[in-house]
């Protein structure tokens, strides 16, 4: 199977535009694929016919690029960008975080089709720049995506994650949760890993690392 044949309607991916005004990254989906183009949901931003984009996707192991630009733009009956399905897809690699231990309060709602779900707390358990654990009472499915609320130590942060892994504890009351932070702005990120290099420091003046 060629990289290519994993750019498929329904799947979630990122539109990062590459060039002008708008540039930056955008959620969406892949509406339709033909056999040289494909459609995506069009975000609210007026993007001309030739801009360059870079469309993103996951699964369970890699993520992956289509280097491509915008067709059309079609209006009705829904707004979708028109894409050319170029052979210039590539897996790209995914970055190595430090984990560290962390310990902090979070709530979180699941994304459905309805919208997002009740608040749900939980405990984070670890921290990386890619990704968290955390125990909650909820039970969670393999690529549910949830909208948490972390309550670091340099502040409040928000962002969507897609859940890796669901593993029940061993009293059955609540599940261990691993997500990674496929969806987060790098600013974001950014202050994550700076969180991550806090809690470094003061593992190493404690002598636990």
């Amino acid at each position: 199977m060629s990289y290519k044949e994993k750019f498929l309607p329904g799947i979630a991916v990122e539109l990062i535009v590459l060039e002008g005004e708008y540039e930056g990254k955008y959620r969406t989906r892949i509406e339709e694929v033909r056999e040289k183009t494909l459609s995506v949901g069009a975000p609210l931003i007026p993007l001309h016919e030739g801009t360059k984009v870079r469309l993103i996707l996951w699964d369970k192991v890699a993520a992956y690029a289509l280097e491509t630009t915008i067709v059309q733009r079609i209006a009705t009956p829904v707004s979708v960008f028109i894409l050319e399905l170029t052979d210039s897809v590539s897996k790209v690699q995914r970055r190595s975080y430090v984990r560290v231990p962390a310990m902090y309060p979070l709530t979180f709602e699941t994304v459905t089709e309805e919208g997002l779900s009740d608040l749900h707390r939980a405990m984070m358990i670890d921290l990386s720049g890619g990704g968290m654990q955390f125990l909650t009472e909820k039970k969670l499915e393999n690529n549910a995506v949830i909208y948490a609320h972390l309550a670091l130590p340099s502040g409040d942060l928000r962002t969507a994650a897609r859940v890796s892994r669901a593993v029940r504890t061993e009293d059955g009351k609540r599940y261990i949760i691993s997500v990674e932070f496929d969806y987060i702005a790098e600013r974001e990120r950014d202050r994550i890993i700076r969180c991550v290099f806090d809690i470094q420091r003061a593992m190493r003046k404690k002598g636990l690392v």
